[in-house]
């Protein structure tokens, strides 16, 4: 059924352009109504696939202690090729005075956005300059039609879980690869004042707050050595971090103040 009413309109729409001069504003429209056709079919089979999901979810799902069914509720849903009515299950808990809609979670809808468009949201509202711009970009390059407002109400949800992720404290792992090795380069590494002192920079009173270092760390069975440069504070807490994250015997000891690095 939906094919076919695809078929139908991009008819109606090969026929009306056949019908007028190829010119400038009708060659530019046809493609925006030929996306706006082939949108309309998209979108109606993804809130198609989305409905059977949602009801296979809420067949399965089991209330957790004090959770009542209360209704079914509809919520609009958008998604990358329009809006879409979507219906699950409202459960209530009185105690917690929390409500709860299963499906939601289990498809990954953020504030009524679906996963592909929620991500989509939040990569425009980050490179682009303002959440205004986000919009305007959106609607001009996908015909996507989400306002600022909106934009910017995704990414502070989005971004609060995301930045969560980023800081959540990493998981030791045992590490079975014979030589490890850590290596990077910086221009302005913020040092401690002790590490500073005689070295010339750009603040006011030509002080430094910052110094070039280098480093390469090896593990104990390839010589380790690390380069001159970097001051022992660095050697201590880049090995230690290198080892908690590894797993990695050598590196760890420096956690313990036994240090294994040579060549400072």
């Amino acid at each position: 059924m939906i094919l076919l009413a695809q078929g139908e309109e991009i008819q109606q729409l090969v026929a009306g352009f056949q019908s007028h001069d190829p010119q400038g504003n009708a060659v530019a429209q046809v493609e925006i109504l030929v996306r706006t056709a082939v949108f309309k079919s998209a979108n109606d089979l993804v809130g198609w696939l989305l409905q059977q999901a949602a009801e296979r979810i809420d067949a399965s799902y089991q209330p957790k202690p004090g959770e009542v069914h209360k209704s079914r509720e509809t919520i609009r849903v958008q998604g990358t090729f329009g809006s879409f009515e979507l219906k699950r299950d409202y459960y209530y808990h009185a105690g917690k005075k929390q409500s709860h809609y299963p499906a939601d979670g289990a498809l990954g809808l953020e504030v009524g956005y679906t996963p592909a468009l929620a991500k989509l949201l939040c990569l425009e509202g980050a490179d682009e300059t303002t959440y205004l711009k986000a919009e305007r970009h959106l609607e001009q390059t996908g015909g996507i039609k989400v306002s600022a407002r909106q934009i910017q109400r995704v990414v502070q949800r989005v971004g609060a879980d995301a930045q969560d992720w980023q800081e959540r404290a990493a998981q030791p792992g045992l590490c079975d690869a014979p030589i490890l090795y850590a290596s990077g380069d910086g221009t302005g590494v913020p040092m401690r004042p002790e590490e500073l002192e005689g070295r010339r920079g750009k603040q006011a009173d030509g002080s430094a707050k910052t110094r070039q270092v280098y480093f390469c760390l090896k593990s104990r069975d390839s010589m380790s050595h690390l380069c001159p440069y970097l001051s022992r504070y660095w050697v201590e807490m880049l090995s230690a971090e290198v080892g908690r994250l590894c797993g990695h015997e050598d590196y760890a000891d420096l956690a313990q103040g036994r240090p294994v690095l040579q060549g400072v």
